[in-house]
């Protein structure tokens, strides 16, 4: 019997430091366990702060478009009406195209009291084409030239009616002297 004893005895031996392997794996696990739930919290926090900050970038980017859109409205239609009268205004509509923003052109003229809208490359007579190009690339050599570089035009008003050459002439001095930089 007291083999039959020893043998129980070093079983129990076994299984309580079997027991007690499973349980410090057990605490490992649950150690682990609870790092991971805490990194997952972190993460899920740093997440949505991504999420909020992408929203405000969002906003301050539509934001900074659309302030962008009507300074070219105002500055292409100064422009048109300089040259060709007060019936006739410059539209830009921004939107986006496959992930990338795009913007479509038009001119909306008043004729006899009707009003219509034609896409800037459409739009024929008198050279609304040749002021609104100048107006654009005017604005665009302003904005991303650094200090007083000069703004070369070649044949600017080629396509331009005769009759609004003079106004023509005036909007390119005028130019010349709101950007500080000589037209050439």
């Amino acid at each position: 019997m007291p083999e039959v004893l020893e043998q129980l005895k070093e079983k129990l031996d076994a299984t309580r430091s079997e027991c007690a392997r499973m349980k410090g794996r057990l605490e490992r696990l649950e150690e682990e366990k609870a790092r991971r739930e805490a990194k997952s919290a972190e993460l899920e926090h740093q997440a949505e702060v991504l999420e909020k900050v992408s929203e405000v970038f969002r906003a301050a980017s539509e934001s900074a478009r659309e302030r962008a859109r009507r300074k070219v409205e105002a500055a292409v239609t100064d422009a048109l009406q300089a040259v060709l009268g007060p019936g006739i205004r410059f539209k830009a509509a921004v939107s986006d195209r496959g992930g990338r923003p795009y913007a479509d052109f038009t001119v909306e003229s008043e004729y006899g009291g009707a009003r219509t809208e034609t896409p800037i490359l459409d739009a024929r007579g008198g050279g609304v084409v040749d002021v609104a190009s100048l107006a654009l690339r005017t604005l665009a050599a302003v904005v991303t030239s650094p200090g007083k570089a000069p703004i070369i035009l070649d044949e600017p008003g080629k396509h331009l009616s005769e009759g609004y050459s003079a106004a023509f002439g005036e909007l390119l001095k005028s130019i010349s002297s709101r950007s500080s930089a000589p037209c050439h």
